[in-house]
């Protein structure tokens, strides 16, 4: 056989290539490809003799599984279904990149696997109850997977024991003659292999260290909720409290352990003064509903508190505008706390304003820890 090779330099030649690696997929043959860290080896997880051509080059036994590939977050839920927060999150900052995630899968999890694909699917892509993921910051990768029926397993194109090839002419000193295509795009933007982490329930473990470094990836780990009022001594500290209570109790735990599970709650004011604590009457309404919030400190809202949330709820309009004049990319991150519905401004009032305003957020609060978790 004569392993083919087609140059990409521009998006006309990339959509005839991709054309042409899903004719090769589609009959079963294997196509080396470009990714941001090294070139993969592309085979149709649904035709069993592309796997076994696949393990006879990698000389790979049938018990240790080949990579899915995918081109975007949006067919994660059909492999790993009932996501948690916490990685649903997580993949959201460092997907498409540079990482391999393996998802250890539970018992319900599988049923529902099992409901869905066939036996020949499930071989191909599952072990174990477990599936290892992959989606490359790559165009031409992106392109390929997305566009194609099936799905694309790829180890790294490089024989056993080889290191993984960065450029087409990596690829070809190893397995010219022995694969049908090369797409060629030139070295790869790392040139390194990917890291590799498993991902367990909330934990996370790193199976092979790559271009992600643990530390960075432990920081990309937390969800992180922003309540951003005034001046931080009613609502937002509010808003917090109940926010932490409500979220214990989803994730059966006290609230001083949420910091373990990997969530960090927090608030700030648009002209507030550090340092104060919350009002008394605050203080008081949340204490009445089983909220300790006599420990809080203002603090003002700035580009790091906006840069660092991944949710970020505001008490009406004005502060909507305030976190985005902070940075305009945070619009899908930002929404009203009560959807279309600002919250009043309690300063001033007694107690029992503060009484209607902490049930009001509390039912806002609720509302939205339950749409997280869905």
């Amino acid at each position: 056989m004569k392993t083919e090779v087609i140059n990409i330099k521009d998006l006309t030649e990339a959509q005839a290539a991709v054309a042409r690696a899903h004719s090769v997929l589609g009959k079963g043959g294997l196509v080396a490809f470009p990714t941001e860290t090294v070139y993969g080896l592309a085979a149709n997880a649904d035709l069993p003799q592309a796997i076994e051509l696949l393990r006879e080059i990698k000389e790979r036994p049938d018990e240790k599984p080949f990579t899915l590939h995918i081109g975007n977050r949006a067919v994660l839920d059909m492999y790993v279904p009932d996501l948690s927060l916490v990685n649903r999150q997580f993949l959201r900052k460092v997907w498409p990149g540079p990482l391999t995630a393996v998802f250890m899968l539970g018992v319900s999890q599988m049923e529902r696997i099992k409901g869905t694909f066939s036996e020949q699917r499930r071989k191909a892509l599952f072990h174990n109850n477990s599936i290892g993921i992959r989606l490359p910051d790559d165009q031409v990768s992106q392109m390929m997977l997305t566009t194609f029926p099936s799905p694309v397993v790829a180890p790294s194109a490089n024989r056993a024991g080889q290191d993984p090839p960065v450029n087409a002419e990596d690829v070809l000193e190893q397995l010219d003659g022995k694969i049908d295509l090369v797409l060629n795009c030139g070295t790869t933007r790392y040139a390194q292999a990917s890291t590799i982490v498993k991902l367990e329930g909330d934990s996370m473990q790193v199976l092979r260290r790559g271009v992600l470094d643990e530390e960075m990836l432990r920081r990309m780990r937390s969800v992180t909720i922003l309540f951003v009022c005034t001046g931080n001594t009613c609502r937002s500290p509010m808003a917090e409290g109940l926010c932490r209570r409500k979220l214990a109790e989803k994730l059966s735990c006290l609230v001083d352990q949420l910091d373990g599970k990997m969530y960090k709650i927090v608030s700030a004011g648009v002209m507030a003064f550090s340092g104060s604590p919350a009002t008394p009457e605050a203080v008081q309404a949340c204490r009445e509903l089983g909220v300790d919030i006599t420990g809080h400190h203002s603090k003002i809202l700035t580009l790091d508190l906006v840069n660092q949330a991944d949710y970020i709820f505001v008490m009406d309009r004005p502060h909507y505008q305030a976190v985005l004049s902070l940075n305009p990319m945070a619009e899908s991150r930002t929404a009203l706390l009560g959807g279309d519905q600002s919250v009043s401004d309690p300063i001033g009032m007694q107690v029992d304003g503060y009484r209607k305003c902490v049930q009001i957020i509390k039912k806002y609060v609720d509302e939205r820890v339950e749409k997280l978790f869905h």
